[in-house]
């Protein structure tokens, strides 16, 4: 009786998962397809002398272009696009990139020949690259750049090394220098985790003071995903729950090979990212391209991101010299301010961003 309930919970589970995986893909595909005179394409294009993905959605191919710089590094948000990207379609055309060895773009390619090229040049020339392609495919002279956690490093040094390629910088969730991040984040979380007095868990980020590590390596990796776990359980990071999963796991624009790669499944898909991953925890820091932007510059910032926290953001924000520029900060998001709280971001892009860029 045991064995004929078991394999009937496991065909059950079987039936449900080939339809989350080859029923709700095509509906979502389906009802949320674009036609002319909109755009709808997944295209690889040379970028770097590799293979690169682009995924380019939009209802009017004539409005302003949005070039996505994920963050991670490695975490594309093109399998996430259908939980929070549709209603952004109305009045921008967004391209969502992955990365040098990231998602499709690893798959299209040598992964272990690529992650030979992998330095902060090269996929700051992978952004230049991709813009340019953007802009002549649209005849457009410039489009607005929007990164997200690490890709707000990136996309800085985008538009403040190509500040004529761009009309406008939107960083969400933005980081200027991960070694102030990762140590405000850490005595966040050590307060938040003092004041539940769980001390299995004070133990376990007071074993691996003084955070963060002065040098990348296989202990700094180690001590970071410590402190992410418990950021995670105490609600200072991302709040991925069973419901997310499922959803995510619903994407019509990624194969399950594909989701299998990327962090959220695989934590391992980080070594993919070489020496980005050293510059960002290094070396990178914001402040070394100016406080003199010559593009309007605007920030999204989640309460209870402690990934990238409010405070550095807010002091450099400060000082920066823009022709316009103001920092939106989002009670009880998280570090996915477009996911946790939709409505709340999308208000913030659509009716207090977008009219400015329109003008």
């Amino acid at each position: 009786m045991i064995l004929i309930t078991l394999c009937i919970l496991v065909a059950v589970f079987v039936l449900a998962f080939a339809g989350l995986r080859l029923i709700a893909p095509t509906i979502i595909r389906t009802s949320h397809k674009i036609e002319a005179p909109g755009i709808d394409r997944m295209e690889m294009v040379e970028i770097g002398g590799i293979q690169q993905a682009l995924y380019i959605r939009g209802q009017n191919a004539d409005n302003p272009i949005i070039l996505w710089v994920h963050g991670g590094p490695g975490n594309s948000m093109m399998p996430f696009l259908h939980l929070y990207q549709y209603e952004w379609e109305n009045d921008f055309t967004v391209v969502n990139w992955d990365q040098r060895n990231v998602g499709k773009t690893y798959f299209a390619n040598d992964p272990a020949a690529v992650l030979q090229t992998m330095s902060a040049e090269r996929v700051l020339q992978d952004v230049h690259e991709v813009t340019a392609y953007l802009k002549q495919e649209f005849n457009k002279e410039k489009i607005i750049l929007i990164g997200h956690s690490w890709g707000t490093v990136l996309g800085t040094m985008a538009v403040q090394t190509y500040p004529e390629d761009y009309s406008a910088y939107i960083g969400i969730a933005q980081t200027v220098n991960m070694v102030d991040n990762e140590r405000v984040g850490y005595e966040k979380t050590l307060e938040m985790v003092k004041a539940a007095g769980k001390q299995k868990d004070i133990k376990a980020l007071e074993a691996i003071a003084p955070y963060p590590p002065a040098k990348y390596g296989p202990s700094y990796l180690a001590a970071l995903m410590t402190v992410r776990t418990y950021q995670s359980k105490y609600g200072l990071s991302i709040n991925m729950d069973l419901g997310n999963i499922i959803s995510i796991l619903a994407t019509p624009y990624y194969s399950l090979r594909e989701l299998k790669n990327t962090a959220i499944f695989n934590p391992n898909a980080i070594d993919n990212q070489g020496d980005v991953l050293r510059f960002l925890v290094e070396e990178a820091d914001i402040r070394n391209y100016g406080v003199d932007y010559q593009v309007p510059v605007y920030y999204i910032m989640g309460e209870n991101d402690y990934n990238s926290p409010y405070l550095p953001a807010k002091k450099f924000f400060d000082e920066i010299v823009a022709p316009d520029k103001q920092i939106f900060f989002i009670p009880d998001a998280d570090h996915l301010p477009f996911l946790s709280k939709k409505a709340e971001f999308d208000c913030v892009l659509l009716e207090e961003i977008a009219p400015k860029l329109a003008k």
